[in-house]
């Protein structure tokens, strides 16, 4: 198991937090369903496959004894509280990183308030760090997070949606240019390659290496929410051109992935991909009472498509948000120094010699640049609260850092961030808002 991180460790009122062990599974599976369902009389069997799928072993990154569980010794050791850590790596602007995703945060009601929550967080933190992993992310409940140290910081989720009934939208052609298949593991080279056609549209991405295609698609459990289905899109004599991956959910196809590849015409093939999936929903409606008439892109709140198909999508829906953590800022700005170079030669800061003092209140970092060269990540003193050339409230840097939020904007949001006429210049060239589109592994 190697490190442990001080567990077992003894904890009050007879609890015990402890790494996980394949054989605790069933049980974990079991309260991590009755903890998370949305409704108690309909339980969500899903969250049980997705937990077996992280402890069976087969998982590229994690495995039982990458859960923490808090265990009640006087109560027959049953477990009442647990969560987990799933390592993956991300891109910023192309340049890998590590990241360590906790998931199935849960406690049982009568335990709450204690703080095992952040007994395991600091666990699977420290873990985490072992790894080299420079940032934790984790999706879930508002505010909650932001105690441990995360802010909000990438767009989760979002969409926009196409009606098949709304005039115009359906449009049938007597001979297709293009068709769908479902893509097979003799295929995952084409994935590999359609998925990265994405990459010029996003600053933030999963990396996605054959190995974990194989395991989205072949091992994780069908009913799990993080398994794959990918179709491809491909000419009559089998060029491939695109790749989407959906499913149907109530009454639309919820579209989860799709890009095309370099030199093809995004709105040629997302009109196909409309009739397509119109032909899919008129043979399933067959033996439906509540019709499919729509299709659910669930592509974040930009996305190429979206300009493909314009004025056709409608009812835009607000995305959630990333929790992001990021424990040495320092270092993580050092690893991702190429990008922040390349945009600089790129804008009208070419050559940029100077030091820029940022204000985070609580930490104070001076960034020393020479010809164009980001030559050192440093700190300073300030001799007052309003000494530096940026302050940034909170964690609100980050909000910058990941193109959350460009400065102008948090300026606007909050009356303690603000930037000097050239430092203002700078964050802009140096962290420009941009969108992400972040497939996360679970």
């Amino acid at each position: 198991m190697g490190e442990l991180f001080g567990l077992p460790r003894r904890l009050e009122d007879g609890l015990i937090l402890r790494w996980a062990t394949p054989e605790d599974a069933a049980e974990i599976a079991a309260f991590n369903i009755a903890i998370h369902s949305d409704n108690p009389n309909e339980p969500d069997e899903f969250l049980g496959y997705w937990t077996h799928d992280l402890m069976n072993g087969r998982h590229p990154t994690t495995h039982a004894e990458d859960f923490t569980i808090v265990v009640d010794e006087s109560n027959g050791n049953k477990i009442v509280s647990t969560l987990n850590l799933i390592s993956q790596h991300w891109t910023y602007e192309g340049i890998e990183f590590g990241v360590g995703r906790p998931e199935l945060v849960g406690t049982h009601p009568d335990y709450r308030q204690r703080g095992l929550i952040r007994e395991q967080m600091e666990a699977v933190h420290a873990k985490s760090i072992a790894r080299g992993e420079l940032v934790q992310a984790i999706t879930g409940i508002p505010w909650y997070y932001r105690m441990f140290g995360y802010e909000m910081a990438l767009n989760l989720g979002g969409g926009r949606e196409f009606f098949w009934a709304r005039t115009g939208n359906y449009k049938p052609v007597d001979e297709e240019v293009y068709r769908l298949r479902k893509a097979t593991p003799k295929d995952i080279p084409h994935l590999m390659k359609a998925y990265a056609a994405i990459i010029p549209y996003t600053l933030v991405q999963r990396v996605r290496n054959e190995a974990l295609w194989a395991y989205e698609m072949n091992e994780a459990h069908p009913e799990s929410p993080y398994s794959l289905s990918p179709y491809l899109i491909e000419t009559a004599v089998g060029n491939i051109v695109a790749y989407t991956e959906y499913r149907q959910w109530g009454q639309s196809f919820v579209v989860r992935e799709f890009a095309a590849l370099p030199g093809h015409s995004w709105r040629a093939i997302a009109l196909f991909l409309t009739r397509a999936l119109k032909q899919q929903a008129d043979e399933l409606n067959q033996k439906r009472e509540k019709p499919i008439n729509a299709i659910s892109f669930n592509l974040n709140a930009e996305h190429p498509v979206y300009q493909a198909l314009g004025r056709q999508l409608e009812q835009q829906r607000p995305p959630y948000a990333w929790y992001i953590r990021v424990p040495d800022l320092p270092a993580f700005l050092r690893h991702i120094t190429p990008a922040l170079e390349k945009r600089l030669a790129q804008s009208v800061l070419a050559g940029h010699s100077g030091t820029t003092q940022l204000n985070l209140y609580q930490q104070q970092l001076t960034l020393v640049w020479e010809n164009g060269r980001l030559q050192e990540i440093g700190t300073y003193q300030p001799n007052s609260i309003g000494d530096g050339d940026a302050h940034f409230p909170n964690l609100t840097f980050l909000q910058l850092l990941f193109g959350y939020r460009s400065i102008t904007e948090l300026e606007h949001t909050f009356a303690d961030c603000h930037a000097k006429e050239e430092a203002h210049i700078l964050l802009n060239i140096l962290f420009p808002k941009r969108p992400s589109f972040v497939v996360g592994l679970g």
